[in-house]
């Protein structure tokens, strides 16, 4: 297998005029552990079979590269930390997605089935994946990192042409690409750090004041993550901004009673003090509401168990998983949009997956109270 690696700025400009408006098979290497923003190690090309290794350790510009994939039609597989990579450095992803990996699923292929797997069925290739826990920030990379990483786009284009005769013959070619540009549409949304507080657990047990401190220092938490290019959990772990929420300390020794971390005492305790005081100096008018839990809810179990049957049956009738349609996170969704919400809110918040697109095609209107 030949492939190129460009390691400086002038071999960048001359790779990127070589680029055409055919398809780019792309895959990311990177390394995320303590930094909010992952930290990109390699970048993969290939078009025209021709594959193309760029190390953004060397370059550290590649701005010329990200404005020239505007437009392409780009192929990933499973792209979800690819695409979350491409637009923390590119700040958008203005081009066509093309996954395999949804490919896959929209033709029974598993719901999740992974690179190696897919080339092994599609091309009777065996992928070597003894690099993919590799440190790929450090210097200098083995003849055998950029060989696998090489690998990662070599079969990308030639599996994808299988996969969209095969999704041309199910008639599902339009679903694939709706689905496709629904992936992108997500991964361009932003965190509203208001509601930064709604993905952590438990917070069904916190009254309302807790609630407002929990809501209060996760949009700090996430900000100062943001600033700081930290992961979240090493400004302060998720369960300890939970009893940070329940106890209410008023002082560095309450936090140690709390057994958070010496770190987290030490850089944020004051800010977290402060945070905590000015929330309970507010009105309780301001407090957000109780949370309640969708499983709390009487009629809960009997009404997923009904919509999970009738998923089934359309997966069945149209040879899909199960889990491409509606997995227990998108009827949660659709649950919490319908009973959680009245009208006004209904309105102004977004439809969930279940009424929209190809899901609601399939299945969704048999939903749409």
């Amino acid at each position: 297998m030949q492939f190129d690696i460009i390691t400086t700025q002038a071999q960048l400009h001359e790779f990127i005029v070589t680029l055409d408006d055919s398809p780019i098979s792309l895959d990311t290497e990177f390394v995320r552990t303590r930094t909010f923003v992952a930290n990109l190690g390699l970048l993969q090309i290939s078009q025209n079979e021709k594959i193309t290794l760029i190390d953004p350790i060397a370059i550290r510009d590649l701005s010329e590269f990200w404005m020239a994939l505007d437009g392409k039609n780009c192929i990933l597989h499973a792209s979800s930390e690819d695409l979350e990579i491409i637009r923390d450095h590119k700040g958008d992803l203005n081009f066509t997605l093309f996954d395999t990996q949804v490919a896959c699923a929209f033709l029974n292929l598993g719901a999740s089935i992974g690179y190696a797997k897919m080339v092994e069925a599609l091309q009777g290739v065996i992928v070597d994946k003894g690099e993919s826990r590799t440190d790929w920030c450090a210097r200098p990379l083995t003849a055998k990192q950029v060989t696998y990483a090489a690998a990662d786009v070599l079969h990308l284009q030639p599996c994808l042409a299988k996969l969209q005769q095969q999704l041309k013959d199910k008639k599902m070619t339009l679903f694939f690409e709706q689905e496709c540009q629904t992936i992108l549409d997500l991964k361009m949304k932003k965190t509203d750090p208001e509601n930064a507080y709604k993905s952590l657990n438990n917070l069904f047990k916190l009254d309302r004041q807790g609630l407002a401190i929990i809501k209060a220092l996760a949009k700090w938490r996430l900000l100062t993550a943001q600033q700081r290019n930290l992961a979240l959990n090493f400004v302060i772990k998720a369960d300890h901004l939970w009893l940070l929420a329940y106890y209410r300390p008023s002082s560095s020794e309450d936090l140690r009673r709390l057994n958070l971390l010496p770190s987290e005492i030490r850089i944020h305790g004051e800010a977290v003090l402060q945070i905590i005081t000015a929330v309970m100096q507010q009105d309780e008018n301001s407090y957000p509401p109780f949370i309640s839990r969708l499983v709390d809810f009487p009629a809960y179990k009997k009404t997923f168990k009904s919509m999970r049957e009738k998923i089934q049956l359309c997966a069945g009738q149209y040879e899909l998983p199960l889990e491409l349609i509606a997995s227990k996170r998108i009827i949660d969704e659709y649950l919490s949009w319908l009973w959680k919400l009245d009208q006004t809110q209904k309105e102004s918040a977004d439809k969930p997956k279940l009424l929209t697109g190809w899901r609601f095609e399939l299945i969704g209107h048999q939903f749409d109270h």
